[in-house]
């Protein structure tokens, strides 16, 4: 049966915004961009621009848009847990706060993934303004965004099931940045953002990424890229870094 679904998915990161088509079941992200836009800081004008060259589907309903946002627009922390925190509500306020510690301060819309009584939990967030601003220039454009991930929650889902083991450290490479997740006997134990230098191997950011967070280098390592390119690592597990398929959401979920 053909699927009805004209889909676009579109990855953001600090400088450039790539956009994939297709009219599959899923939403993927397979072989080369249909477009690739130097945003210059506007990925809102940027999608403007793609979406307005790209065939659209008779019905508006049929047009959906899919976004993985990486680093300056979305954001992790590692809420450790607490037991006065009972709500939703409380857990919420918790992040904002860890956020704005680690200077994430602006209108965010943060998610909080489910977990055990007692275990650390992963928070991600995403720049309200970018989320507003993408949804309302999809619609002039005849689109609907449906979906907005953030790149590390999306790349951790991807390689859930090579990501093995109660102890490892995860690395996501991006054009500007590099972050580290670290989980320690089955739970989350920090996330550390590095500023990308040339020339660093993954083992020189593991290290400096464990040294802020305090945490030991102990346990399997692992490593993608948003960009999908990698250096090469000694001890390091290099996972494909394309997002063929990306874990879509029910549309207002903003990560």
């Amino acid at each position: 049966m053909r699927s009805p679904w004209n889909d676009v998915v579109a990855v953001l990161d600090a400088d450039t915004l790539r956009v994939w088509t297709g009219h599959g079941w899923r939403a993927r992200r397979t072989g080369p961009p249909h477009a690739a836009v130097a945003h210059e800081g506007r990925p809102a004008e940027a999608l403007t621009q793609v979406l307005g060259g790209l065939r659209k589907a008779r019905l508006p309903l049929q047009n959906r848009v899919h976004v993985v946002a990486g680093h300056p627009w979305t954001h992790g922390v590692v809420l450790p847990w607490q037991d006065g925190l009972v709500s939703d509500a409380a857990w919420d306020g918790y992040a904002r706060a860890l956020f704005a510690a680690r200077a994430q301060r602006g209108a965010l819309r943060i998610r909080i993934e489910a977990g055990r009584r007692g275990r650390a939990r992963l928070a991600v967030a995403a720049c309200d303004t970018l989320l507003a601003s993408l949804a309302e220039v999809s619609r002039a454009a005849g689109w609907r965004l449906v979906s907005l991930r953030d790149a590390l929650s999306a790349s951790l889902d991807l390689h859930a099931g090579r990501l093995g083991g109660d102890d490892y450290r995860y690395a996501l490479l991006q054009p500007r940045v590099v972050t580290c997740v670290f989980r320690r006997a089955g739970e989350w134990a920090d996330v550390v953002t590095l500023p990308r230098a040339g020339g660093r191997r993954l083992d020189d950011w593991f290290a400096a990424a464990a040294l802020m967070a305090g945490q030991p280098l102990a346990g399997a390592a692992f490593a993608s890229a948003l960009d999908g390119a990698l250096p090469a690592a000694d001890g390091v597990t290099l996972l494909d870094g394309g997002m063929d398929d990306v874990p879509v959401r029910e549309p207002g979920e903003p990560t």
